[in-house]
């Protein structure tokens, strides 16, 4: 295995999902809706408008969403990642991984909920989500040693996310995986 490629093949599924996350989430909340459109001056008060473009952004973002189907991460990689050579992108991560992830989400939503206290998964931060998932897809379709796994998601959590990430991550995966084992 190309450690190279792997670690930017797992760069570009985490960009990937966290995309996705991040329009899902931003579609479920009306509020962040709103302030998009106050960005564009379209006011609440004048309700027609408000609604009819509201219409038309959800629709816009669930198109973005099915713009980039897991089956075309080739163009996703074209279009994002071409600073790397394809030699240096591991595509069979890729496609065990990054093509998985409808398979997975509902699950690891359930999963993660079960284990948290305070708040639910839909009100994770966008790359914690993506973060869980990557991480959830892997040690069911490629095996990944849960140390190795979970030393993983702490690092990508370090790396990418806020303080507390890595801790929360690292308990609430520990507790998934050492109850699925």
């Amino acid at each position: 295995m190309n450690v190279k490629a792997r670690i930017n093949a797992r760069k570009i599924v985490l960009s990937y999902l966290y995309q996705h996350c991040f329009f899902v989430n931003l579609i479920k909340q009306d509020t962040m809706i709103t302030e998009s459109l106050f960005i564009d001056y379209i006011f609440k008060t004048d309700k027609g408008m408000y609604d009819e473009e509201k219409n038309k952004f959800i629709e816009k973002m669930q198109k973005y969403l099915a713009f980039y189907a897991p089956e075309d991460f080739k163009d996703f990689v074209d279009c994002f990642f071409d600073q790397w050579a394809i030699e240096d992108i591991d595509f069979d991560y890729i496609n065990k991984v990054g093509w998985n992830f409808d398979k997975y989400i509902k699950t690891i939503e359930d999963q993660v909920n079960t284990y948290v206290q305070t708040f639910k998964y839909d009100q994770m931060d966008p790359l914690d989500q993506a973060i869980f998932l990557l991480g959830y897809i892997e040690w069911k379709e490629l095996d990944t040693p849960k140390e190795v796994l979970l030393n993983e998601m702490i690092e990508l959590a370090k790396r990418y996310s806020d303080e507390g990430a890595p801790k929360l991550i690292n308990g609430i995966m520990h507790k998934i995986i050492n109850n699925e084992a």
